[in-house]
């Protein structure tokens, strides 16, 4: 049935950890003083003492972005479950199994999301965030008697969705005097979404549970200095992408007095995806990720970091 998208991602993070080699001020006789200096340009510590650990970073080179951030995210996908088990009943019991009746083919999912995270790098290499969302999508499922699936029935459904989540990212510079950051991320959020579908007045009890991990690995350059909101960044990554969606979901149809049990699967829970963002300065990017493969994905991102 619908599950929750995620931002993931989406939804990706500034990388923490890329090495600048140029934080440290020195005195006019080229010693490093007690405390750092600041310098203009460079990264300082943020008023709200986070990261923790922050300024060991700095003192050791790296340069940290902004530790708060708000996100605006859009994720579109379309993905095949198979329906292993479904069960209807009255009155609180499910134990007809009209899978033996009615053929049930697969279910195909259509859904759009639109989601605000919240986050905050807690340790350089750490981030925590909260996301908050709605999904707006529909499913189709083949139904038919004696095992042959003939009648195509179509559900509309939405719902809000929310979760939590945390990334671990880091990166080196493979060049030295370069700007070029080789970086890696994984991913790991839990949302829950509750989902109603309009026509039959149908809804799974407590909320459908999707746990999801991503990892990335990629590359990041400097592709402009000294613009006027700072200077800009491009960055390409390619990556993989795995789903968990709750596997048993019992629920009601109000309209036809019918409770009801699904076990489900999804055909393909990895799929790959490849994504690039463009940073303007320290406090704006934009990300965009596609996903390929038996679930196919479009995820398009803004972030405000302050």
């Amino acid at each position: 049935m619908g599950r929750p998208a995620l931002v993931f991602a989406s939804v990706l993070l500034t990388l923490c950890c890329l090495p600048s080699g140029e934080v440290l001020a020195q005195s006019f006789k080229d010693r490093p003083t007690s405390r750092p200096a600041v310098v203009s340009g460079q990264d300082v510590g943020h008023w709200t003492r986070l990261p923790l650990l922050g300024d060991e970073a700095r003192d050791h080179g790296f340069e940290l972005p902004l530790p708060l951030g708000i996100s605006g995210n859009l994720y579109k996908e379309k993905q095949d479950f198979e329906v292993v088990d479904l069960k209807v009943g009255l009155f609180g019991h499910t134990s007809a199994e009209i899978d033996k009746l009615i053929a049930v083919g697969d279910a195909r999912t259509e859904q759009i999301v639109w989601n605000t995270r919240f986050d905050t790098w807690i340790l350089p290499f750490l981030n925590l965030y909260g996301i908050l969302g709605y999904a707006d999508g529909g499913v189709d499922v083949g139904l038919g008697p004696l095992g042959i699936p003939i009648y195509d029935l179509s559900l509309k459904y939405s719902g809000p969705t929310l979760g939590g989540g945390g990334t671990l990212a880091g990166g080196f510079r493979p060049f030295e005097g370069r700007s070029t950051i080789v970086f890696g991320q994984a991913d790991l959020n839990f949302t829950k979404t509750f989902l109603c579908f309009d026509k039959l007045g149908v809804s799974p009890d407590a909320g459908i549970d999707t746990l999801v991990f991503c990892s990335r690995l990629g590359v990041r350059e400097r592709v402009g200095r000294n613009a006027s909101l700072g200077d800009l960044y491009v960055s390409l990554w390619g990556g993989a992408m795995y789903q968990n969606v709750q596997s048993i979901i019992p629920g009601r149809a109000e309209a036809l007095g019918l409770d009801f049990c699904v076990e489900q699967q999804a055909r393909d829970p990895w799929n790959a995806i490849f994504g690039g963002r463009f940073e303007v300065g320290k406090n704006l990017d934009f990300v965009v990720e596609v996903g390929v493969g038996g679930r196919q994905s479009l995820m398009l991102g803004a972030t405000f970091r302050f």
